[in-house]
């Protein structure tokens, strides 16, 4: 059990990021005790802020890889837990490797396994103990999620938003890919994996397209 006190944030001292996110692209291979996860992160520079680098909070987490624009950046350091990038532009794409244990994760902060299933619980601060991500309230982001596990392990793959796809892929293993079209907070991400009961039901929308509520 956690016995330490985080530090308070006073409102007075919370300063706009230099960057924000617009899109974030994350996909998942789960696995017990090595996660792979990939987000590709489309960052913008924040003009209600001064001019920085981009800040990325993570957590109990091993960086496999860390690219802007598709190449390694030439200026990077951890400043209190805290990775800055100092990059050029208005608009960059940062992709971040990283692999996670969710077995190992004790917390039930972050993305763990529970009953053999996969769940995550991000409030208030445990996105940052799956990605690199500037974890604050208010970047508001939209997100595509693409979860790939074992078939037999998780048949049921979950996060928010839309199912916009899904397959079978080898090695006995599927995926399913969800769409969410409203920009939300970081610490709104979920996802669920592993042998669930799941109610389904095909609804029609106000515009006449029809949608499948999971």
């Amino acid at each position: 059990m956690r016995t330490e006190h985080a530090p308070t944030i006073q409102r007075a001292d919370y300063q706009p990021l230099p960057w924000t996110v617009e899109t974030v692209d994350l996909h998942f291979r789960l696995d017990a005790e090595a996660t792979l996860v990939t987000n590709r992160m489309r960052c913008v520079r924040n003009p209600g802020a001064s001019e920085g680098p981009i800040r990325l909070w993570g957590e109990a987490l091993e960086r496999v890889s860390l690219t802007v624009d598709g190449v390694v950046p030439a200026s990077m350091q951890e400043v209190d837990g805290v990775l800055e990038i100092d990059a050029a532009g208005d608009t960059v794409t940062v992709e971040v490797v990283t692999r996670i244990n969710p077995r190992a994760n004790t917390t039930l902060s972050g993305l763990y396994l529970s009953n053999g299933g996969f769940f995550t619980q991000c409030e208030a601060e445990g996105f940052r103990r799956i990605t690199c991500f500037p974890d604050r309230p208010d970047v508001m982001a939209r997100y595509t999620v693409t979860l790939e596990a074992d078939r037999e392990a998780c048949p049921v793959l979950l996060s928010n938003g839309n199912l916009v796809a899904e397959g079978l892929l080898p090695e006995g293993r599927h995926y399913a890919k969800w769409e969410d079209p409203f920009p939300k907070p970081s610490y709104l991400f979920a996802l669920v994996a592993g042998k669930l009961v799941a109610l389904e039901r095909r609804v029609t929308t106000m515009s006449g397209r029809e949608v499948l509520l999971q």
